[in-house]
């Protein structure tokens, strides 16, 4: 019976190790999607500078339209010739039809009015596929303190995971110890009992004399 208690306690130290390892995979896999940048494409861009928007097909085209934020820049049709908007006109986007470049959004040089969201929907015979961008502008001046403020970034959001994870793995293993003493405990008193009952078995018994 001690020896199948003893085996009863590894198996459930190797269970709490197990489990403490599965948890702490899955905190950082956690934490490594949450600082991991979103879907999407972000640029920052200084005024003057030329910006190039992809967007990229691989299937056989049925139409393609470029937006600015939800205002309508540019439709192409292959059946048809490319129809550029008003708004395209007064902010000089273009589209670009080399091969090098097949349907890029070009901006020659960008200003702040240029800041928006940018979104590429490309109907196909799979399905409308969207490509989004998002364009920052800004001043030489104001670049510069975007700059300092991305390296700050990048300098605190790894130190502040290593101590998450470091945090964590302490927490798993205080609670896998207590796990076990806890467990150590009921065993010893499982074993009293045990002991206490073969103590009582094997005293003799008196038996008392008739009385005649």
């Amino acid at each position: 019976m001690q020896i199948q208690i003893l085996t009863t306690t590894g198996g459930m130290e190797d269970s709490c190790k197990y489990l403490g390892i599965n948890r702490t995979c899955s905190l950082i896999c956690c934490m490594f999607w949450i600082f991991s940048p979103a879907e999407g494409n972000t640029i920052s861009q200084v005024v003057g500078t030329k910006v190039t928007l992809p967007c990229k097909n691989e299937s056989k085209l049925g139409q393609l339209t470029w937006k600015m934020n939800e205002d309508i820049l540019f439709t192409y049709n292959p059946k048809i010739h490319l129809h550029k908007s008003s708004k395209a006109l007064n902010l000089s986007i273009s589209m670009s039809m080399s091969e090098r470049q097949m349907y890029a959004l070009v901006i020659e040089r960008v200003q702040k009015s240029h800041t928006a969201n940018y979104t590429c929907e490309i109907s196909t015979s799979n399905g409308i596929e969207s490509q989004r961008w998002e364009l920052i502008i800004t001043e030489r001046e104001e670049a510069g303190h975007m700059d300092k403020l991305v390296i700050a970034v990048a300098a605190v959001v790894p130190c502040v995971c290593l101590l998450t994870f470091a945090l964590a793995f302490i927490i798993l293993q205080r609670v896998c110890k207590k796990r076990a003493e806890d467990q150590e405990q009921e065993e010893d008193i499982y074993e009293n009992c045990l002991e206490g009952q073969r103590r009582g078995f094997n005293q003799p018994h008196h038996n008392k004399p008739w009385a005649h």
